[in-house]
């Protein structure tokens, strides 16, 4: 393979008028593929669902609950908060818009759901609720419950479940609860039309912010507080907090990055060669990409681009070693094989991703895959050819860790110690495991989610109530129930009932079309939220796995000799051990976002060890010194790598706020192992 492409070099060398010819025919293929590719902002994507799932989950998102708007109103007495609900209706009586305090509609629509609120206990004496004696009894008890004064809010409640299957708090379909009453709004464009919903939530903002500074609202010193909250409001907190997030760290690390690359490389013109191969790579990504699929998600090129961080390691190398040699070819000769190497294992990593049920990983997969894969050939076919003929100009950066000196030094006993840490931390993550779980994964979407303190206070006030959603699988024993009982013969006998009650016929309609509704094939399995965290949960266990094996696979083939395959891969295993204890220790977890971040660690990882493993190989067959240069090349690396994607640790956003951590954690873990542990292996090893 070696020789083949330094053969191919030559022959390019020779005939440029043909390098360039290809290449021009090669770009013109790509851009147009590239420029035919349609993006969307599905955040489904994201999720391992299948297409009939993926329409129950649009059901969800166009319901009523998911589109409502919450006015909270805090402080003061019943009165008080009504009179500034009334004041804020007047103030909003030219637009369509009005809050309403009466919960009727939220608990009707509460209750069309009463399959998913039964509790697994109620089923092992269900047969007791339908008998005449307790059908009666249940009766009087909604017949005394309805002629008591103000309960006629309550009359969905009863028509959907006079006997009392479901158990409600008492109080809880107040809209008063305690010092707080929520009046609701339905948003007229839905709960993920976020464009439409910002302009209608700023005006309410405005609107509850004019009324609250007439001053008129304020007792006992303790001004009263409105807030809004709901799906919609919250979907627009979101997206404005991903895009202020956006903004400010990429900007600060596009800064800081440039300002890395200047001082490292004072020649300009380098940074053009690097900004060439990149830029080759990722429109050859897109292309590749548009083949597969003709739309996409854009949050996967979004996400992919902190693969500049791995793509740029292919030109950095090339152009550091060629400061140490004499020739370009000779420098191609020298970083060809840990390029190549690292490439295949990088790569092999990334389309792990591929098999997964979730479409936007699999695009995201098959993106990065060809975005490196791209980027390699730029640098082995064409780089070489547009570098200058004298040694490339760059700035040393200083690190002590793993050079000779700090090996035989003061640092000689670091690796003993990085040994033992490794070896307790083992234990107490297989400690901590068999007593509890590891608890590594964070399969709860509602915890990626910006929300402010106050709209996570009212949402769990809500959550009691309307809001919540139920188990999908609830609905399965709900039909598995009926499909062994006579559903005529209990409709039938709650209709006699409650016709010697006094009750109309039809009264409890409602509950007699759930009976109906849900005795259905018990083969039907209905949406579930924890069916896709048990998804999300096992997606991350193969992503580990997946990557590890393909990892050491492509080690193996590429030494020829398990030992040195071993000897590769140990820094990466030893590193998922430091990252998943230091991650235990401090409570972090992975989630559907940073999950991706593995198979970016693994890449990254493998890539600083073989070139490590190739430097003392390399070393050891010629005499020459050659790990300086690797060494040089790989910080550089780690550094936009760190100033690409950890600047995220400055984000509020909570999904990007994880990935900033986790990379930080990461790649400070990675880079110490790459630089200390096959050194210190490679001293007991004599022959090779």
């Amino acid at each position: 393979m070696k020789d083949f492409l330094l053969k191919t070099y030559d022959f390019f060398a020779a005939r440029r008028c043909w390098l360039w010819g290809t290449l021009g025919t090669v770009l013109l293929l790509i851009a147009g593929l590239a420029g035919t590719l349609r993006y969307n902002e599905d955040i489904m994507d994201f999720l391992p669902v299948s297409s009939e799932e993926k329409k129950q989950l649009e059901t969800l998102q166009s319901s009523r609950s998911a589109s409502q708007i919450v006015l909270v109103i805090e402080g003061g007495d019943d009165a008080l908060r009504e009179a500034v609900l009334d004041d804020i209706n007047e103030r909003m009586s030219n637009s369509q818009c009005q809050f309403s305090s009466d919960p009727s509609d939220q608990i009707a629509e509460f209750y069309a759901r009463l399959p998913e609120l039964i509790s697994d206990s109620v089923y092992a004496c269900l047969d007791s609720f339908f008998t005449p004696e307790a059908i009666r009894g249940a009766l009087e008890r909604d017949r005394l419950l309805l002629s008591t004064p103000g309960t006629s809010f309550l009359m969905p409640a009863v028509q959907a479940d006079p006997l009392g299957l479901v158990k409600i708090e008492s109080g809880q379909w107040k809209t008063v609860n305690g010092q707080k009453t929520y009046a609701f709004l339905d948003s007229p464009y839905g709960g993920t039309e976020t464009k439409k919903n910002g302009v209608l939530v700023d005006s309410l903002n405005a609107v509850i912010a004019r009324t609250m500074d007439d001053g008129r609202w304020t007792i006992e010193d303790e001004e009263l507080k409105c807030r809004l909250t709901g799906g919609p409001v919250i979907a627009v907190g979101n997206a404005r907090r991903i895009k202020t997030d956006t903004l400010v760290c990429i900007g600060l690390s596009l800064v800081l990055i440039v300002m890395l690359l200047a001082y490292a490389f004072p020649r300009k013109r380098d940074l053009w060669l690097i900004l060439l191969s990149v830029s080759f790579g990722w429109l050859f990504g897109m292309a590749v990409l548009r083949l597969v699929a003709p739309t996409v998600s854009a949050i996967v090129l979004g996400i992919g681009s902190v693969l500049i961080g791995i793509a740029v390691n292919y030109p950095l190398h090339l152009l550091v070693h060629q400061r140490y040699t004499t020739s370009v070819r000779q420098t191609l000769e020298e970083v060809l094989s840990p390029l190549v190497v690292g490439n295949i294992t990088t790569v092999g990593a990334f389309m792990a991703l591929i098999p997964l049920q979730a479409t936007a990983l699999r695009h995201l997969g098959i993106f990065a895959s060809a975005m490196l894969v791209g980027t390699i050939l730029f640098c082995i076919f064409v780089l070489p050819h547009l570098m200058s003929a004298e040694p490339t100009k760059v700035r040393e950066i200083k690190w002590p860790v793993g050079n000779e000196r700090w090996t035989a030094g003061k640092g000689k006993f670091v690796p003993w110690v990085i040994m033992g840490i490794t070896i307790v931390a083992a234990l107490y993550l297989g400690i901590a495991g068999s007593k509890e779980g590891l608890g590594l994964f964070d399969s709860n979407l509602t915890h990626i989610n910006y929300m402010t303190p106050e709209q996570r206070t009212d949402m769990a006030g809500l959550e009691n109530g309307q809001w919540t959603m139920g188990e999908g699988r609830k609905l399965q024993l709900w039909a598995e129930y009926w499909s062994s009982h006579d559903a005529e013969a209990a409709v039938e006998m709650i209709q006699r009932e409650a016709s010697a009650a006094g009750f109309r016929p039809g009264a409890f309609q409602p509950f007699y079309d759930q009976i109906a509704s849900h005795r259905v094939p018990v083969t039907n399995k209905p949406f579930s939220f924890n069916t896709i965290a048990e998804r999300l949960s096992a997606d991350f266990d193969y992503i580990g796995a997946c990557c590890s094996l393909i990892v050491f696979i492509f080690l193996w083939i590429s030494f020829k000799k398990f030992s040195l395959a071993l000897l590769a891969f140990m820094p990466m295993a030893l590193s998922w051990i430091w990252i998943f204890a230091i991650m235990h220790l401090t409570g972090l977890q992975f989630n559907i976002v940073n999950i991706i971040l593995a198979t970016f660690i693994f890449g990254q990882g493998d890539d600083y060890t073989i070139f490590i493993v190739e430097g003392i190989l390399y070393e050891r067959r010629t005499g020459k010194s050659i790990l300086p240069q690797y060494r040089q090349s790989i910080i550089l690396s780690a550094l936009i790598m760190l100033m690409g994607i950890g600047i995220l640790v400055f984000a509020v956003h909570p999904a990007m706020h994880s990935l900033g951590v986790v990379t930080l954690i990461g790649m400070a873990v990675v880079l110490l192992m790459a630089f200390t542990i096959p050194p210190f292996f490679f001293r007991f090893i004599k022959s090779i």
